[in-house]
């Protein structure tokens, strides 16, 4: 029996609030169906992708890294010189009374997050983002970090949080208490439950963020399948 809800993660909140029909045509339908927009990889996920795999066998397993990731070699022996329990791509889930389960679990999991890298050190963790791109802080992500990470390892009191911008050899960092638990989740939820009560009715209205230009770089007006798009897809 399918479970009465829609798991969600960062990915999923964030095509939420970019458009609900984009959500429902990329994370609703069944694959198979012909109005399902497949995920498919842009080169610069792509990218992103091979930086991250590189770092994690670094990481984990002492891989070197290829010459043309040389120059962060310096942020790898750093996290690995640091003190306490490493994870690499490390994958949590929680379910809807925020008990930690498994992450395929497709019938419990409600919440689903991925963290590139992470130290615990007793009290203390630090979760890292590895990030490929131009400097964009979307706090909501880190704050997701944390509130998992708070449930998934109760003995952490402080959870510092950071993008590792790699081309830009800077981070941008954030620390929360286990005491912010409760604002964060009040912080995430709303659009959630937003969500939820989407599904439970099936409804699904057209209304881009950002208007048309949310609508220039949407794939479901590219396939055709909006008829209440505020502009043409624009590649």
């Amino acid at each position: 029996m399918a479970a009465p809800f829609i798991a969600w993660s960062h990915s999923r909140r964030q095509d939420w609030l970019e458009c609900p029909k984009m959500f429902y045509h990329k994370n609703v339908l069944k694959k198979g169906h012909p109005e399902k927009i497949e995920f498919k990889q842009t080169p610069a996920m792509m990218a992103g992708l091979e930086i991250d795999n590189a770092l994690t066998d670094r990481i984990s397993k002492g891989t070197p890294l290829p010459e043309k990731y040389a120059p962060y070699e310096g942020v790898a022996a750093a996290v690995i010189a640091a003190p306490g329990q490493k994870f690499t791509q490390l994958k949590v889930a929680l379910d809807q009374a925020f008990k930690p389960c498994g992450y395929m679990d497709w019938n419990n999991t409600w919440v689903r997050s991925i963290y590139d890298f992470m130290i615990l050190n007793k009290e203390h963790a630090h979760i890292m983002d590895w990030k490929n791109g131009q400097i964009w802080v979307d706090e909501s992500q880190l704050k997701l970090f944390a509130a998992t990470a708070f449930h998934t390892f109760p003995e952490t009191e402080v959870i510092d949080t950071s993008y590792v911008w790699l081309m830009h050899g800077c981070t941008s960092d954030k620390t929360y208490r286990r005491r912010d638990l409760p604002d964060l989740w009040a912080d995430l939820l709303p659009d959630v439950e937003r969500m939820q009560v989407a599904f439970k009715n099936n409804h699904w209205p057209a209304q881009p963020k950002r208007g048309k230009n949310s609508c220039k770089r949407c794939d479901v007006n590219k396939a055709g399948l909006c008829r209440e798009a505020q502009g043409p897809f624009g590649g």
